[in-house]
């Protein structure tokens, strides 16, 4: 049986793909500039979480997601589409990052949103939130710490140093208690909202270790950091057979399965944010 791909038909399928960029970017677009409309589920998870002196950002931080997942898809079909009008331009080293992180998105956004049970939503977007604080945190001191090791003329580094160390240790500490406190008064596991969420751990959690989303969000993080192997082969040179360049075929996988994961984000948006009938 005759395994390979055409050439014209693997260039044709990733147009077709890629150009399902826009019209993802607009529909998760209309979602989330819909807001918190009274009667939606992202409303009735807002107000859950007023109940308590300092609500956190429930509602916003989906829609801040949703709005950074609708960029990274317009960047990617402006560069694929516009660089060189009337061809497929396909620049993967810089393509890769840009499709990594609209997986990133649109797979926290599905994670995020599956749970029918209000309370896990809440969870979740606690538990996202905190890690993010963290993640600053731990890179701020990181920072700090470098900062001694620096010689800038006419400046004290070493009380520039534990000045910033001294902050950012007290925010930690401030963060901590106001996550577990929110955690208490909203009467939810106070374990799993302050315990770290992993890059990986949403699309793990949707769609399993081995699932393609999964698999190709590995590949796309692997492909993010300069490989010259990686642009050797899949550059289309010396190909040894007729069949479709390799970057064309695994372009074209990526970028399916990618837009099967937004497509999943948009249905849940539209559960969350369009009020019931």
């Amino acid at each position: 049986m005759d395994t390979q791909m055409d050439p014209a038909e693997a260039v044709h399928q990733l147009w077709l793909a890629c150009a399902r960029w826009e019209a993802l970017a607009s529909s998760v677009e209309d979602l989330a500039g819909r807001g918190f409309i009274e009667g939606s589920r992202i409303h009735a998870d807002n107000l859950a979480a007023s109940v308590v002196s300092d609500p956190p950002a429930i509602s916003r931080y989906l829609q801040e997601r949703t709005w950074n997942l609708a960029r990274m898809l317009r960047a990617v079909h402006e560069m694929t589409f516009n660089t060189t009008p009337g061809s497929l331009f396909l620049n993967p080293t810089v393509l890769y990052p840009l499709m990594r992180a609209a997986l990133e998105d649109a797979a926290s956004i599905v994670w995020l949103q599956t749970p029918t049970a209000l309370e896990e939503r809440l969870s979740r977007t606690l538990r996202s939130l905190s890690t993010e604080m963290r993640y600053y945190v731990r890179n701020q001191t990181l920072l700090a710490r470098a900062v001694a090791e620096v010689d800038i003329p006419g400046v004290d580094v070493a009380e520039l140093s534990e000045g910033l160390l001294a902050h950012m240790r007290e925010e930690e500490r401030k963060a901590g208690e106001h996550f577990a406190l929110l955690a208490d008064e909203l009467q939810l596991d106070v374990k799993a909202v302050t315990k770290s969420l992993p890059t990986s751990a949403p699309i793990t959690s949707v769609y399993g270790e081995a699932g393609v989303e999964r698999v190709a969000w590995g590949m796309l993080s692997d492909f993010s950091h300069f490989s010259y192997l990686m642009l050797r082969f899949t550059s289309g040179a010396d190909q040894p057979d007729p069949s479709a360049p390799v970057l064309h075929t695994t372009m074209l996988q990526l970028t399916n399965t990618l837009n099967a994961v937004i497509s999943d984000a948009i249905d849940l948006l539209a559960t969350a944010c369009i009020p019931k009938a």
